[in-house]
Formats: C-alpha cells, sequence, structure tokens
C-alpha cells in the first residue's frame, strides 16, 4: 500500500515527527519540497504552538485522534494527526507558512498502520487544510466511491482556512478498497482541487 505520489505538496517529515517506526507503519505526504537539513528541522520543530483544528472520531475499536497545526520559528506551517498535541505518534507535513496549501486549493496527507497490502492496514489516516473557497470535500475510493470528509473552520495564522480528519473504514480496508484521492468542490459542486494518495 505504501506508494510516493509522483507529485507532491506536503514536505515529508514522517521519520522526523513519528518517534516510533512501530507506531505508525507507513505515511504517504504530499510534497514539492527539498527535505531540510534533519537536525535544523528537527529543532524548528520544536518550536510554536500547537493547535488543534479538526477531530478524527473514534470507531472500530480505534481511539480518537486530533488534527493539528504548528507554525515553526523558521516559517514552517506543519499539519498532522495524533492522539494529542504533545504525542510521539504523529505523522504528517509541512508546508511555508505563507503557502499552506502549497499553492492549491487543498493540501493533505495519508497516514496508515499496517500493510503494505491494503488488506493488511489496520488503520488509515487523512488530515488536510483546504482554502475558503472549498464547499466540501469527499474521498476517493479505489472502487470508484466517494466518502464525504467533514469540515471545520480553523484560523492558520492570519489565514482562515478549513481543516479536517478522516479514518478510513475498516471494512474498507479489509475489502482492499483504499483511499486514491482527495478531492475539492465549491458550492456549486464544481471540482476545483484534486491530490492523489499514490494508492492505486
Amino acid at each position: 500500500m505504501k506508494r510516493r505520489p509522483s507529485s507532491a505538496r506536503w514536505l515529508i517529515v514522517s521519520a522526523i515527527l513519528v518517534l516510533s517506526a512501530a507506531v505508525i507503519a507507513g505515511s504517504v505526504v504530499a510534497g514539492q519540497f527539498r527535505a531540510p537539513d534533519g537536525s535544523e528541522f528537527e529543532r524548528d520543530l520544536e518550536t510554536g504552538s500547537v493547535i488543534r483544528v479538526a477531530d478524527i472520531s473514534a470507531s472500530d475499536g480505534l481511539a480518537a485522534r486530533g488534527v493539528f497545526v504548528q507554525q515553526t520559528d523558521d516559517g514552517l506551517l506543519c499539519l498532522w494527526d495524533a492522539p494529542t498535541a504533545t504525542s510521539p505518534e504523529r505523522g504528517g507535513g509541512c508546508n511555508p507558512a505563507d503557502d499552506p496549501l502549497g499553492g492549491s486549493t487543498i493540501s493533505a496527507s495519508l497516514a496508515y498502520e499496517g500493510g503494505p497490502a491494503v488488506e493488511g492496514v489496520r488503520d488509515a489516516r487523512i488530515s488536510g487544510l483546504a482554502a475558503p473557497r472549498v464547499a466540501s470535500v469527499r474521498t476517493l475510493m479505489s472502487d470508484g466511491t466517494f466518502r464525504s470528509v467533514k469540515l471545520k473552520r480553523a484560523k492558520v495564522g492570519f489565514l482562515e482556512l478549513h481543516a479536517f480528519g478522516y479514518r478510513i473504514r475498516r471494512a474498507d480496508l479489509r475489502k482492499g478498497i483504499g483511499p486514491t484521492a482527495v478531492v475539492a468542490y465549491d458550492d456549486s459542486g464544481a471540482e476545483v482541487g484534486r491530490q492523489t494518495t499514490g494508492i492505486g
């Protein structure tokens, strides 16, 4: 299941954000950026306040998680999902704070445990941010169906954005159905943005 997207908007930081590989076995994150020096980046991640902007509900026996943003002193806006704001069990990515969506209307990441086949994934979650013009977000699954994703207004720095978090149904994973893209729509229902996950 673990594949890296051909185009990326999030800076891949899972190796730094996730302190225990046994906790999060995989993360497919979008990124268009060159990875910074690891030690400097790790120090930067210790700066700035962490704000919870969305929730991932408990389901299928799995505990609830939060979606958090952090603006660092060096000008990065990082987003990840985790059990708590201080938990080391987090996976996500970063963009420049002045362009948190990476030039798009939506920026999202997929983190999962288990695999590598979709059927072997125990938990998979999508989290991200969307532009104010986005009225709704849906996850496109590998069987061609969609899953609705709840949006929550979030103030990120000086920007008003939408934040979201979604847990893939275990019933879908057991059938080998995984998320292939996160799709954004405007008020008219027209597609205004799409980000692939690297699956399918």
